[in-house]
């Protein structure tokens, strides 16, 4: 059973390949649009925040595993109003996912009594090369590559309902 989600943002979360590079101010266009001061612009996936809001009402615990730094992933997400739906944020100057979702794991289990296992975990990068280092160092994550393994947000549903029934 699948009790922790953790996003990739870059690709994943929104359009942009790179949020360490944007400078401030920060300019919300829309509710789903964030243009930087050299504008760069930054664009949510569609559904993106409905499904994080229905993950929380349905008691998963939501991570963000982000190959950023860490000043630019949370200004980004708080411009966006999106902090609200992550219960843990690990952004990193560094690719090892591997090592992000370690720290997450460790930051639930100290937070909680859950002491969740890397096989309650599913994990959605829109780069498949990060699954096989983290199969290896933690084990059965379930790990979805975005825009392969699924195209639409809405299909996590169908993924959660499958792992749990299947």
């Amino acid at each position: 059973m699948i009790r922790a989600i953790v996003f990739d943002a870059d690709k994943t979360l929104w359009d942009h390949h790179n949020i360490s590079e944007f400078e401030e101010p920060l300019k919300l266009v829309n509710a789903d649009t964030l243009e930087d001061s050299k504008g760069r612009v930054l664009h949510l996936f569609p559904d993106v925040r409905e499904t994080l809001k229905e993950l929380k009402n349905r008691g998963y615990i939501l991570g963000l595993a982000t190959w950023n730094f860490e000043d630019k992933a949370n200004k980004v997400l708080a411009a966006l109003d999106l902090l609200q739906y992550f219960d843990i944020i690990v952004a990193k100057p560094y690719p090892y996912k591997f090592l992000m979702l370690s720290q997450i794991i460790i930051e639930i289990n100290a937070k909680t009594n859950l002491k969740i296992k890397p096989n309650e975990i599913l994990f959605l990068d829109d780069r498949r090369g990060h699954f096989g280092n983290i199969w290896l160092y933690l084990g059965d994550v379930k790990c979805l590559e975005m825009w392969k393994d699924i195209v639409r947000y809405s299909e996590i549903f169908s993924i959660l309902r499958y792992v749990k029934n299947g």
